[in-house]
């Protein structure tokens, strides 16, 4: 065994432990005869049937996985990214485009839309929601256009905004998000399965929150477009839509006081803390000592990448050490950018500080995928730097550009996993050698 595969393994049982299928069945069963969603009844006396509804990177594993418990064939509806698998069974599934909003999440959106207005009222809907879900499926508020909604949101991860400042303009926009897919039904019961993408998990903000209350308003949403600096990039309807809403010319999102989303139960099956306690226990399994970091790693990638990798060649001890986190960083990007994700810059950024150490610095994101790449992530180790000045590869002009995926090729330490059907943000794992 290497540094190199011991993170990979510890990193792998990290994303396993958040595998949909475990989560769903965690807290979705039946109890002689009735479905509980832990421990409280679904649907309680609705005669109807039980629609389910998944949205995201899991959907089609969320899917089965609450199908395998509920009924062998219930009525439902599956988005997913393009690339993703559908469900096995036949249903209807629709695949819309990730990160960005584009034709084919409009099409989804309208698609869901449609399947929840028609659901009969003596109906019942349980929603499963994962990462990509406030991607792959939009409706645009205010006759605003598909293109405006695109524009916007290139603008907003271009922009190194947080994603509870992304979501609150995007939620803005939306005829779906912040518990507006749950109003659009007259269904008496319907509850909510969540895989967390979120640091510290917050329900409005996974996948938009499209069945709970919005706790922003149309000026927190400009606030943030201020703060970032984005309204000469945005386009001027998306900004004036904004404005009418601060003005109460737009009517705002359902807010926390409203008893229809106030009642209904949204339960959080698999998070990021998850994921890092199995990633603990595979590194103590094989003979680490083990720092068990924060789960809610965030602020710009590189320098969050450098006190990682700090703190882990810092370490003085006999016996062979782990450090672990997770979170999601950001990487604010120049008009000029490379390619890259922010798993793989957090890789890159570790390589001066791991020289001539007999240490590790791995990233990963659970979905497998990181950036507009086929890499899930990146690692480097004390000879990466050895080896970057062999090959004529500049780590810090990689770094200025956030050109990580060139970068990391040639050194070949980009990890590809392809996807892996969760999302609970990114784990990091560093390794040290023992000084014993």
């Amino acid at each position: 065994m290497t540094l190199v595969s011991d993170a990979r393994a510890i990193a792998v049982a990290g994303v396993h432990a958040a595998d949909p299928a475990r989560a769903v069945r965690s807290c979705l069963r039946r109890v002689g005869g009735q479905l509980e969603l832990r421990g409280r009844p679904v649907a309680p006396a609705v005669r109807g049937q039980l629609h389910l509804i998944a949205i995201g990177k899991a959907g089609a594993a969320l899917f089965e996985a609450a199908a395998a418990v509920v009924s062998s064939d219930p009525p439902g509806l599956v988005i997913t990214p393009r690339g993703y698998p559908a469900p096995r069974a036949r249903r209807t599934a629709v695949h819309g485009d990730h990160p960005v909003p584009g034709p084919a999440s409009f099409r989804a959106g309208r698609r869901l839309l449609e399947y929840v207005r028609e659901i009969p009222e003596t109906d019942s809907v349980l929603y499963l929601l994962s990462g990509g879900g406030s991607a792959v499926a939009e409706v645009p508020a205010g006759g605003l256009a598909p293109e405006e909604i695109t524009a916007t949101t290139r603008e907003l991860l271009a922009s190194g905004a947080a994603i509870g400042e992304m979501n609150a303009i995007r939620r803005h926009l939306s005829a779906i998000k912040g518990g507006q897919l749950a109003l659009a039904s007259d269904v008496r019961w319907f509850g909510t399965i969540a895989i967390s993408d979120v640091v510290g998990d917050p329900p409005a903000d996974i996948a938009s929150g499209p069945t709970v209350a919005d706790p922003s308003t149309f000026a927190d949403a400009l606030r943030v477009v201020e703060a970032r600096r984005l309204r000469p990039r945005l386009p001027p309807r998306v900004v004036r839509h904004l404005e009418a809403g601060r003005r109460g010319e737009v009517p705002e999102t359902p807010k926390p006081p409203d008893p229809r989303l106030r009642r209904a139960p949204f339960v959080i099956a698999a998070s990021n803390r998850i994921a890092l306690r199995a990633a603990a226990q595979a590194a103590f399994r094989r003979g680490y000592s083990v720092r068990l970091g924060s789960s809610r790693m965030t602020g710009e990638t590189r320098p969050v990448a450098e006190r990682f990798a700090r703190v882990l060649v810092g370490r003085r001890s006999a016996r062979s050490f782990a450090l672990l986190g997770g979170g999601e960083t950001t990487v604010t990007l120049g008009r000029r950018a490379g390619r890259g994700g922010r798993n793989q810059e957090f890789a890159l950024a570790a390589v001066p500080i791991l020289e001539g150490r007999e240490a590790v610095v791995l990233s990963i994101g659970t979905d497998g995928i990181d950036g507009p790449t086929d890499a899930a992530g990146g690692w480097a180790d004390g000879r990466s730097a050895v080896r970057a000045r062999a090959l004529g590869v500049d780590v810090r002009r990689s770094l200025d550009r956030h050109a990580s995926y060139a970068a990391l090729a040639r050194l070949r330490t980009l990890l590809r996993t392809g996807p892996t059907g969760t999302n609970v943000m990114d784990l990091h794992v560093g390794l040290a050698k023992g000084r014993g």
